[in-house]
């Protein structure tokens, strides 16, 4: 009986302490909503487009590397196919995998180089991704919004809640460019 007591007396606090921690509507603040053109954004950017244009001028030297090397590889194949004649089974045979060895390697040598971009394409975004946030946080919260939407979720709004300018505005100040850091592949 006293143990049924124990927990009828626990209830009756915690519904008294519980409801009073509840915020009721009139504490409730209304929300405040600003949208944001996350994507507009990530492509307008003045450090999207500094990591777009870094990617692209590596991309293009790693393009002439890996041309110049097709090319050797061109000759190789031509010289082997002329000392076909001239060379033993064997000797021939050697010749042959080693230039397939040539092959597989320059292969695996352009696949690491993408993957290379790409990583630190995707590490340079993840910096403006960031700062992107931080952005948003400060507009909206000198804005007073209490709630930022992405543009792409929603059908109607009206113009004075998009705060993209803003945010593209201050974004390009705090951050012109992002170093692209590429590994070496």
């Amino acid at each position: 009986m006293n143990f049924c007591r124990v927990w009828l007396v626990i209830g009756v606090l915690c519904t008294v302490f519980l409801g009073s921690v509840v915020p009721t509507e009139a504490e409730l603040k209304a929300p405040v909503i600003a949208v944001v053109d996350v994507q507009m954004i990530l492509q307008q950017s003045a450090a999207s487009q500094s990591i777009r244009a870094a990617i692209a001028v590596q991309r293009e030297t790693y393009a002439r590397e890996i041309a110049e090397q097709e090319t050797q590889l061109r000759d190789a194949e031509q010289a082997l196919a002329l000392d076909r004649a001239t060379l033993g089974e064997q000797a021939f045979i050697e010749r042959r995998r080693e230039f397939e060895r040539r092959i597989t390697d320059v292969q695996r040598a352009a696949q690491r180089r993408k993957q290379a971009l790409d990583q630190a394409f995707n590490r340079a975004m993840t910096t403006v991704r960031q700062t992107l946030l931080e952005t948003v946080a400060a507009v909206a919260q000198d804005s007073g919004a209490n709630v930022v939407l992405s543009k792409q979720q929603v059908i109607i709004i009206e113009k004075t809640l998009d705060i993209t300018s803003v945010v593209l505005e201050r974004l390009n100040r705090a951050l012109p460019e992002v170093a692209v850091e590429i590994e070496p592949g």
